[in-house]
C-alpha cells in the first residue's frame, strides 16, 4: 500500500495553497483532485483587496479591476467610490493554473481524474481500487466535503447561490443588487471578465427555497432586461457552519471547513489563509497562528450581520439603504468595506 506524511483531497486554492507551503518542508506530500483539469470552478470569479494583497496576482491574470462599484438598494442607485482598486474579477481556471505552476519543480504529487470513494482514520480509497495511507488527511474539498461528512459534522449553515455565465463583453461595471424581496437577506450580482459575464444571486434555502429562489432570480433578469439565451446555468453550495479545523491528525480548510462568509460568499480569501496556516501547523507543532484567529473573528462577524438581517423582516429595506449611506460616506467607507471585504 503506497503511503504519505499528508494527504489534500482537493486542488482548489486552499489545497494548492496548503501543497506549496508544504513543499518547503521535507514531508511527503500528496496532492488529489477528482476533476482531469485543476482550477475550473462554478464561482462568480471576485476578489477582494485581501486577495490581492495576499497573492501578489500579475496585472495580466486579472479580467478586469475597480475602484468603483455600482450598489442598488431597495430606493437609490449609488456608485460607490475609493480612490484605490477594491474589487477585482478573474477566471478560476487562470487562478488555479497559476497556483498550480508554483507547484511544478516541488516534491508535491499531483494527480488529477482522483475521486476520493472511501476514507478511514489511517488511509483512503481513490476511484474505489487504491489505497493509500496517510499520517495527516486535510479536506480541502468544497462545501460537500467528503473528508467532513467522515468526520460527522453537519452542515446547516448553508447559502445556496446560481448564476448564469453569459458570454459577452457588454457589461463594464461592477453592481450589487439588494432586493429584500426577492432574495431576502443577499443579493444580486454583475461581475464582468474579459469575455463573459457572471449574473447572479444567492440566499440561505431556510429563508427563501431554491425553487423561489430560481423563480424570483428569472423575474429579475425579466426586469433587467438581461439575455440569457446564450448563458451557462450554474449553481453551487456555500458552506459557512464552521465547526472547528483540527479534529486529531484531520483538518479542514476552506469550504470545507465552512470559513466561507455567510454574509458576502466571499470564499477565497480564507481557503489561501486556512490552506497555509494548518499546513504551518502540522511543520511545527508548536505553530500558534494569528492569522486563522482573525479569521475565524471576522467569520463570526459576518454570520452576526447576516443572522441580523435574516430577523430584521421588513426593516431589511432599510437596513440596506442605510448600508449605501455608510459606504457612500468618505469618513467609514474604507474600513466598512475592509470589514465586508
Amino acid at each position: 500500500m503506497e503511503s504519505f506524511d499528508i494527504i489534500i483531497i482537493g486542488a482548489g486554492p486552499s489545497g494548492l495553497n496548503c501543497a506549496e507551503t508544504l513543499a518547503k518542508s521535507n514531508k511527503k506530500v500528496l496532492l488529489l483532485e477528482q476533476k482531469e483539469i485543476i482550477g475550473p470552478k462554478v464561482c462568480a470569479g471576485g476578489l477582494t483587496g485581501h486577495d490581492l494583497d495576499y497573492l501578489r496576482l500579475p496585472d495580466n491574470l486579472l479580467d478586469h479591476k475597480y475602484k468603483e462599484m455600482t450598489l442598488h438598494t431597495p430606493f437609490n442607485k449609488d456608485v460607490i467610490k475609493l480612490d484605490q482598486y477594491f474589487v477585482y474579477t478573474i477566471d478560476r481556471k487562470n487562478l488555479g493554473q497559476w497556483q498550480l505552476k508554483k507547484l511544478k519543480k516541488t516534491n508535491v504529487t499531483i494527480r488529477t481524474n482522483s475521486k476520493v470513494t472511501e476514507i478511514n482514520k489511517k488511509f483512503i480509497v481513490v476511484n474505489k481500487t487504491e489505497k493509500i495511507k496517510f499520517k495527516y488527511l486535510i479536506g480541502a474539498d468544497g462545501s460537500s466535503s467528503s473528508v467532513r461528512r467522515f468526520l460527522g459534522l453537519k452542515t446547516d449553515e448553508l447559502d445556496i447561490a446560481i448564476q448564469y455565465i453569459i458570454p459577452t463583453t457588454k457589461y463594464k461595471k461592477f453592481e450589487v443588487f439588494f432586493d429584500s424581496e426577492l432574495f431576502h437577506s443577499w443579493y444580486a450580482w454583475i461581475f464582468p471578465h474579459k469575455n463573459y459575464v457572471s449574473i447572479g444571486c444567492g440566499c440561505d434555502p431556510k429563508y427563501l427555497s431554491s425553487k423561489n429562489l430560481i423563480a424570483n432570480f428569472n423575474k429579475w433578469l425579466k426586469k433587467n432586461k438581461i439575455d440569457i439565451s446564450n448563458g451557462e446555468y450554474q449553481a453551487h453550495p456555500i458552506n459557512f457552519d464552521y465547526q472547528g479545523y483540527k479534529f486529531k491528525n484531520i483538518f479542514l480548510v476552506g469550504d470545507a471547513a465552512g470559513l466561507a462568509s455567510g454574509f458576502t460568499g466571499e470564499g477565497i480569501y480564507p481557503a489561501l489563509i486556512s490552506g497555509e496556516e494548518i499546513a504551518k501547523m502540522i511543520i511545527d507543532k508548536n505553530y500558534v497562528s494569528p492569522k486563522m484567529d482573525e479569521l475565524i473573528r471576522t467569520k463570526h462577524l459576518h454570520n452576526k450581520i447576516l443572522h441580523f438581517l435574516e430577523k430584521s423582516g421588513p426593516i431589511r429595506k432599510i437596513e440596506y439603504e442605510l448600508l449605501g449611506l455608510l459606504l457612500k460616506s468618505k469618513l467609514i467607507d474604507k474600513q466598512l468595506i475592509n470589514i465586508i471585504a
